[in-house]
């Protein structure tokens, strides 16, 4: 699932899962503000994030999959 992330999605996701809010990614990533949002909305799109709290459910989503990626990870290494 983050596998099919972009670079930058990936960059963006990393600091939404660390709790900044749009405009402190923007700042940090040298991007304007709406530049971040459309990235957003593109990957709510792409994992059919419709409705409630976007942010946290793509948060979630992404948590999630890192942590199979980790066990997974760790299980192949045994």
């Amino acid at each position: 699932m983050i596998e099919k992330l972009s670079e930058r999605d990936r960059q963006i996701v990393a600091l939404l899962l660390r709790g900044w809010d749009n405009k402190a990614i923007a700042g940090q990533l040298g991007m304007p503000l709406r530049t971040v949002k459309a990235h957003f909305h593109r990957m709510f799109r792409q994992f059919g994030i419709t409705t409630g709290i976007k942010r946290v459910k793509l948060a979630v989503l992404m948590y999630n999959a890192q942590l199979r990626k980790e066990e997974n990870e760790k299980c192949l290494a045994l």
